[in-house]
């Protein structure tokens, strides 16, 4: 069984908690609200699988401030922001913090739950993403030097001779890093190589 998603709502106001809460809880989510946004943050929770609808302007601690708070320690979850009086420089602030989105009260509870559950989507495919990357990252740090100029060289299209060529070497030379560079990366064409040089984004 999928684990049941999690929904962490911040927000000052306890009407907002308890709709929310109600809301959430109906359409199969967990849900945790916190009244104070250091609350939440003190409470070191599980950031898997999770959302955290939060709101804007709190006392002590703004929404605006524990998102650069869960920025700086690196705590990765997708934010809806939830507010019904953003002005347009705070909405920038909050997106260029890495906000999902920003929504306005009231909205619907059907658009809202659907707007989470787009942003755990999205959150949960970079997640993928920045997995694919770094295994591809890593793959290729086996590679000499030589071998990544080679390899680079080969996803161009570029023959045996023609790197030879190009790096100055032998095509004999050239086609043993190649045979090297397949066996360490356990790959069997240039095609492949060409997908973990492109996930690992690597540059001459």
């Amino acid at each position: 069984m999928p684990e049941t998603p999690h929904i962490y709502v911040v927000d000052d106001d306890e009407l907002v908690l308890d709709t929310l809460n109600a809301v959430f809880s109906f359409a199969g989510f967990n849900v945790t609200t916190f009244n104070q946004a250091e609350v939440f943050l003190a409470a070191n929770l599980p950031t898997d699988n999770c959302c955290l609808i939060l709101d804007l302007r709190m006392p002590r601690m703004s929404g605006l401030e524990l998102q650069r708070l869960l920025a700086e320690r690196q705590i990765d979850l997708p934010v809806i922001i939830y507010s019904g009086n953003a002005d347009v420089a705070t909405t920038v602030r909050a997106m260029s913090g890495g906000a999902f989105t920003l929504v306005q009260k009231p909205i619907s509870n059907d658009l809202l739950i659907e707007t989470v559950r787009e942003a755990m989507r999205k959150h949960q495919q970079q997640f993928k993403e920045k997995q694919q990357f770094a295994e591809a990252e890593t793959r290729l740090s086996q590679l000499t030097d030589r071998e990544r100029a080679v390899a680079l060289l080969a996803t161009e299209g570029m023959s045996a001779a023609e790197i030879a060529d190009r790096l100055c070497i032998s095509a004999r030379t050239a086609e043993a890093h190649k045979a090297s560079i397949f066996k360490k990366l356990n790959i069997k064409s240039v095609a492949l190589l060409a997908q973990l040089v492109v996930m690992a984004r690597l540059k001459h």
